[in-house]
């Protein structure tokens, strides 16, 4: 009796979390929040983002934004609860790529342009700065070299030709009448929180999330456990 009840009460916990307009599978296993379900600055597009851990536990996801030459900061750390925590402002002509994070509060940045690099400063995760990277960090694409290192290339990675694809969210609960749940346009990048299984796709309309209610509750419980 007491183990129906406490799977009862997960799946009142787990549609709670979704909102009434949101997109749900046949399984409700899978939730798509669309650029609408999402606060105003995540409504517009972008060309590039990055997922940083903060040391209180919190997890941010940074939108570059060029056209408007901004950062959005959004608190993912709860999916079903995004956050909008502040919009840094960006005195830069040119869009840039997320590169790879240097240490434990700064991320490298590389300019689409093919001229060079930065660094992203955030010991201030709310207030992000820009800054020129130094002569040994110039460059337009890097790669990995094993755990503690990593190469600079003037140019892109072979294979790389920069295109954007539309991502189709299909429902498969039901095997043989696949539903589509939702498309996303010429998505610019696709970024996933392994920990609560959510997907962040950046497409031509903004940002679009895709939830997984029941691994967000089972990190939830390890972390409550551990904690």
């Amino acid at each position: 009796m007491q183990s129906i009840f406490k799977m009862f009460l997960v799946a009142a916990l787990a549609s709670a979390t979704i909102a009434s307009g949101e997109v749900v599978s046949q399984s409700r296993a899978i939730v798509v929040m669309q650029p609408k379900d999402l606060p105003e600055g995540a409504q517009a597009e972008g060309q590039s983002m990055e997922l940083h851990a903060l040391s209180n536990g919190k997890t941010y996801l940074y939108i570059e934004q060029q056209q408007l030459s901004r950062l959005v900061i959004l608190d993912v750390t709860e999916p079903a609860r995004i956050t909008q925590v502040a919009i840094a402002k960006l005195d830069i002509p040119v869009a840039f790529d997320f590169a790879r994070p240097l240490g434990d509060s700064a991320v490298l940045v590389c300019f689409r342009d093919r001229k060079g690099s930065a660094v992203l400063d955030l010991r201030k995760p709310k207030e992000p700065t820009l800054s020129p990277a130094s002569t040994l960090l110039q460059g337009t694409h890097t790669q990995e070299i094993g755990a503690g290192g990593f190469l600079m290339l003037n140019g892109f990675e072979v294979g790389i030709d920069g295109a954007v694809q539309d991502y189709r969210i299909v429902d498969s609960a039901n095997p043989q009448v696949p539903r589509l749940l939702d498309t996303v346009e010429k998505v610019q990048q696709k970024l996933i929180n392994e920990e609560t299984g959510t997907t962040f796709l950046l497409g031509a309309n903004g940002l679009t999330i895709v939830r997984q209610p029941q691994v967000e509750d089972q990190h939830r419980s390890e972390s409550s456990f551990t904690n």
